[in-house]
């Protein structure tokens, strides 16, 4: 594609297209139908490809799932911040639909990007044998919660440890009715679930089917709508936990709204933990599973540079250890007690 051409899709001069070009003076309406003509026509000016060509990119991508989720907005503004200080770009795509992500993989590798690092694909084990292959072209990362041996790098969180200790410190200040909140589909919310119920188990008191509520779009921020709605419905029941678990802080701020709607204090009537330690738990003082985004995010990028520099070609996991942030959101089962005109029924009530 020339300025000729354009000058004759246009239906103006060579001489004004090569202004316009270089920023010089042209009438608004010329000006606009210029850029009309070279968007419709994909043009690329020379010089910018002479200078993508003979300039090697330094730049390195991250894939999320969602960017309304606070986790990956803030592991990505963690990424963003350290690759800025070393001038180096990163592009940010998002991935709600894992059918599209081989060919916004491939798209990378076209471009020349130096890594890309992957945040919790939903869909992992099945991509894995897509992303072996791409990794032969443009190193890859995947940060992900299922402990399998990849061939390819990978950066565990030990989601079970976290589990266990929420848990454990719930059951240790007196809590057995503890409502879980979880999201449709995923292995973390699974091996979440599965502990929770083992621990109950433990106590000796079983959980009941009635006491998991499943919430749709729960990693994007119309899950706060969604898990309101879900747990004004379980409190409009009858029902009255002392605790309840949300499987992130998204769910804690939709179940939040449920509780305050009831007229029901956190922690004096019903204590809330939450998982994942985003800002959401911490600007509302919850206590929360820490996830570790930050350290997550840095281990990504030292095990990139590690991919890209080529020296060894065998794949290195790493796994992270969530931690336990306690907040003023849960109390001791002894000192959770219902107000006078609560709407629940007396055998829901706490002496």
């Amino acid at each position: 594609m020339t300025i000729t051409e354009i000058a004759q899709a246009a239906g103006v001069s060579i001489a004004t297209v090569s202004r316009y070009l270089n920023n010089g003076p042209v009438k608004k309406e010329t000006r606009e139908k210029l850029e009309s003509v070279i968007l419709k026509l994909n043009y690329v000016p020379e010089s910018m490809v002479h200078q993508i060509v003979n300039t090697p990119l330094k730049a390195i991508a991250v894939l999320v799932h969602s960017l309304s989720n606070n986790y990956a907005m803030e592991f990505a503004e963690v990424l963003n911040y350290c690759y800025t200080g070393r001038e180096t770009m990163l592009y940010i795509g998002c991935i709600p639909d894992p059918k599209i992500e081989y060919r916004y993989l491939m798209d990378l590798v076209s471009r020349g990007i130096k890594g890309t690092i992957l945040l919790d694909s939903s869909e992992y084990k099945t991509q894995s044998e897509i992303y072996n292959e791409l990794g032969k072209y443009m190193p890859i990362v995947l940060v992900h919660s299922f402990p399998a041996d990849f061939p390819f790098n990978t950066i565990t969180v030990n989601q079970e440890i976290g589990m266990k200790n929420a848990m454990r410190y719930l059951i240790n200040l007196g809590h057995r009715n503890i409502l879980f909140v979880r999201g449709t589909k995923g292995f973390s919310f699974d091996l979440k679930e599965k502990i929770w119920k083992e621990e109950l188990e433990k106590a000796g008191t079983p959980p009941a089917p009635e006491q998991i509520r499943t919430i749709s779009d729960s990693d994007k921020k119309t899950g706060m709508e969604t898990t309101y709605q879900a747990v004004s419905e379980y409190l409009e029941a009858g029902n009255r936990p002392s605790a309840i678990f949300t499987c992130n802080d998204i769910m804690a701020m939709g179940t939040l709204k449920a509780l305050r709607e009831k007229g029901l204090q956190v922690p004096r009537n019903i204590s809330l933990i939450s998982h994942d330690n985003t800002a959401l738990a911490a600007c509302n003082d919850i206590t929360s599973v820490d996830m570790k985004i930050r350290s997550v995010a840095i281990a990504a990028m030292d095990l990139l540079d590690y991919a890209i520099g080529g020296n060894d070609t065998a794949a290195r996991h790493i796994s992270i250890t969530p931690e336990l942030v306690i907040r003023s959101s849960v109390l001791p089962l002894s000192e959770t007690h219902m107000e006078k005109n609560s709407p629940f029924p007396d055998k829901y009530r706490i002496p």
